[in-house]
């Protein structure tokens, strides 16, 4: 009797794993999208954060120089080595978009898409005299437009425009 109570304890496991084989795999294959798009956005959200690294970066460099401006100094007159008083044009143009656009390009991305203050151009211009009419501090906005692998989903917000500020005290 104790042969058969043994033999019944083994078969009754066997049975039920067998109806249960397939189950596991079911699963598995039911978890598995969801794992990958966790991976995919974890990755995404890496990168634009990167970004706004190397932006707040960037801005910081174009910052110290334009902070090296004497006190007073605008956007078109300044003095030697941080810019050429003698130009004539608008320095921060000449000398303080090529470095922030340098540091972006150094660092993987591509620095003639970096937008300064505003998308507009005008806006920009205008947002830029009066930032250098403050005779103390010099402040650099430096957004880069990002695409998101959003595809029909989010049409709205398939480009958003991550970015870096620094102020300075002018000077320097």
């Amino acid at each position: 009797m104790n042969t058969r109570t043994s033999h019944r304890r083994r078969r009754g496991p066997n049975i039920a794993r067998r109806s249960e084989q397939g189950q596991s795999i079911v699963e598995f294959a039911l978890i598995v999208p969801f794992l990958f798009l966790m991976l995919a956005g974890i990755a995404v959200i890496a990168q634009g954060l990167n970004l706004q690294m190397i932006m707040f970066g960037a801005a910081y460099e174009g910052a110290r120089v334009w902070a090296k401006n004497p006190a007073g100094g605008d956007i078109s007159h300044c003095i030697r080595p941080a810019c050429d008083p003698d130009s004539g044009s608008n320095n921060f143009k000449m000398y303080v978009e090529p470095v922030v656009r340098q540091y972006v390009t150094n660092n993987g991305y591509d620095g003639g898409k970096v937008i300064f203050f505003n998308k507009d151009e005008t806006e920009r211009d205008k947002v830029l005299s009066v930032i250098a009419a403050d005779a103390k501090k010099v402040e650099v906005l430096a957004l880069y437009p990002y695409e998101l692998p959003v595809g029909i989903f989010a049409e709205g917000y398939q480009q958003i425009l991550i970015g870096g500020r620094c102020s300075m005290k002018r000077g320097g």
